[in-house]
């Protein structure tokens, strides 16, 4: 099964920081909210998805449609800054989807869940199998003080680079052992070696506005995992920190990114680009790196050469791990009409049937453990490669994939989005992150 093996892979540190996340009490607060079961109320059923999940989610719909005769399932497109940041309002109102894109890592669900806005789902749990289909892991990060208001529909690894083998080859470099780039030095030498073949070294998105917070999450797992382990818990109420942001631990791993851009790791003009032009960089051949994720190669479609995979070094001895996403999720709001009828279509998309389609179509990776991504050929070679890596060597999990977007991922990428652009520095960054934080602690504790 596909998560228990990831979770066999995780290091033990990163287990036991999935199971603080979900025990640790979060106090709810707020307003009751609206609704009603709503199975005769409409025919049509709102659901929102971004453009490049809509085949799977047609494919359910399609399922949902059979065994519900009469409903059409109308598809709402949320794009991924609408859903990280806007959409808290739009799934308060009176014009909410009836299932609505909620990342567990976005500031709307945390918006959401504390005004009571969200239809708990302790049934669609229990009639699924959600429980168990997740582990324990994944099911205990994916409640609030101990309820589900969500729905994983998928997972992903990220911080997976994605090397030109063509390019590599026409500069003397030779593919890391085991996938793994072991040292800056290494690094820097292939850089320097694709440079004089006339290639840029890593594309990526540095205005995409979650890239470099990507790149945060890989170093603090491989430079400072013990605290990790408490940023990654001791944003909850009640719990008390034991590392500031503007330590070491935190601060160094913010100087590695830059001493990269220093050194021309990335590709002219990084700092600007975004998440697509990193990418058109990489397809054209013009950069012979691109940071990504376990999703890229069902996007990349027909290039003109061979690529494999590879993992950025850490600071000191420790390399970096693909980084684990398990926040794609879905929700409820209390003012939907039509309740029962989402949970149905949560249930469909959660089946091992859609799961499996999803993983063969869009490049998701399944979000339950009774479809192995190891039995699914149509993820092709090179994912299955990643996975493999993950369920033998590990993975980690990522910080801006847990914490809220405020103390997260918003708040981060653009700060280093200013590092790499010279306008700050890595110890100033810190001061804004633990202000951020203390600000957090003082308004949720």
């Amino acid at each position: 099964m596909q998560q228990s093996n990831i979770q066999r892979g995780v290091r033990p540190r990163f287990v036991a920081v999935g199971a603080l996340i979900g025990a640790s009490s979060l106090i709810l607060a707020g307003c009751a909210g609206g609704g009603g079961d709503g199975e005769a109320s409409g025919s049509t059923l709102t659901v929102q998805v971004q453009s490049v999940q809509q085949p799977a989610f047609e494919y359910a719909a399609g399922i949902f449609e059979e065994e519900n005769p009469g409903v059409t399932v109308e598809f709402q497109t949320v794009t991924e800054q609408q859903k990280a940041t806007t959409n808290s309002q739009i799934m308060a109102s009176s014009n909410a989807p009836d299932i609505g894109l909620v990342p567990v890592n976005a500031q709307p669900y945390f918006d959401l869940v504390k005004a009571d806005a969200l239809e708990p789902l302790d049934d669609l749990w229990a009639d699924a199998d959600l429980e168990a289909r997740y582990g324990d892991v994944i099911a205990n990060s994916l409640k609030w003080d101990g309820t589900p208001y969500l729905a994983l529909f998928d997972t992903t690894f990220y911080n997976v680079v994605y090397y030109n083998k063509d390019a590599f080859a026409a500069a003397g470099v030779t593919a890391p052992e085991n996938h793994q780039i072991a040292s800056n030095e290494e690094l820097y030498d292939i850089v320097s070696k694709l440079d004089g073949a006339g290639y840029d070294g890593l594309a990526a998105g540095g205005a995409a506005g979650y890239q470099l917070g990507w790149l945060v999450d890989a170093q603090l797992q491989a430079n400072a995992p013990e605290a990790l382990e408490d940023y990654l818990v001791s944003w909850q109420p009640g719990v008390e920190p034991e590392v500031s942001y503007d330590d070491p631990q935190f601060t160094d791993s913010l100087a590695q990114i830059g001493e990269w851009n220093e050194r021309g790791v990335f590709q002219e003009g990084m700092a600007g680009a975004a998440g697509d032009q990193a990418q058109a960089a990489f397809t054209a051949g013009d950069a012979a790196m691109f940071l990504g994720g376990s999703w890229i190669p069902s996007i990349l479609g027909d290039v003109d050469f061979e690529y494999d995979w590879l993992l950025l070094p850490g600071a000191g001895d420790e390399p970096t791990l693909p980084s684990l996403f398990a926040g794609d999720t879905l929700a409820i709001p209390k003012t939907s009409q039509n309740i029962d009828l989402a949970k149905k279509f949560l249930a469909v998309y959660s089946s091992d049937d859609v799961q499996t389609y999803a993983a063969e179509n869009v490049g998701s990776l399944p979000a339950v453990n009774t479809v192995a991504a190891s039995d699914l050929p149509g993820l092709g070679p090179v994912v299955q490669s990643v996975v493999e890596f993950t369920n033998t060597v590990g993975f980690g999990l990522g910080w801006t994939s847990t914490l809220p977007g405020s103390l997260g991922g918003s708040f981060i990428d653009p700060q280093v989005q200013q590092l790499v652009s010279g306008q700050t520095t890595a110890e100033q960054i810190g001061q804004a992150e633990q202000s951020a934080f203390e600000t957090w602690k003082s308004q949720n504790d």
